[in-house]
């Protein structure tokens, strides 16, 4: 045929030009699908076998330090917290020398009323006790699992944290 030179492929590799095609054709892949986000995150267990799931009426995301020592009360009664970390889950502003002791030194007076993000407190005071403690350090332990139930019940839109 007298028209074939306009298919000859100068490259002398391949046998036929659709083999150019088969190549150059972008290949598809389904996107993997995402995993599910549950709607809170994972809840401990509690510290007493059978205790009923915490439900509590205060918002722990706006809360003051007075409500979060009535909120570690109420966890240590329906058994989701230990002795030990309803003690270790009390504000330090609430302490009566507080301003002479810590406020001195921070600068800070203690305002126990006013409200603010307990979860992000508490997970800043995680992350000062993981920094200057030891591997094996019960203070952190129970800090952690305080931060936790507080995080569960802050609900959804902390999960992503």
């Amino acid at each position: 045929m007298p028209l074939d030179f306009l298919f000859r492929r100068s490259d002398t590799r391949r046998e036929d030009w659709r083999d150019v095609r088969a190549t150059r054709e972008p290949r598809l892949e389904l996107p993997k699908p995402l995993p599910k986000v549950p709607d809170r995150p994972p809840l401990p267990p509690p510290a007493v076998a059978g205790a009923p799931p915490p439900e509590s009426e205060i918002e722990v995301r706006n809360m003051s330090p007075r409500e979060m020592a009535n909120w570690a009360h109420e966890m240590y009664m329906l058994g989701w917290i230990t002795w030990d970390e309803y003690r270790a889950a009390q504000p330090v502003e609430l302490h009566p020398d507080y301003n002479m002791t810590v406020g001195a030194l921070t600068g800070e007076r203690a305002e126990p009323d006013r409200p603010r993000d307990m979860v992000r407190e508490w997970e800043e005071r995680l992350a000062f006790a993981h920094r200057h403690s030891t591997r094996d350090d019960t203070e952190a332990r129970r800090l952690h699992r305080i931060v936790a139930i507080l995080r569960w019940q802050a609900g959804p839109q902390d999960y992503a944290a």
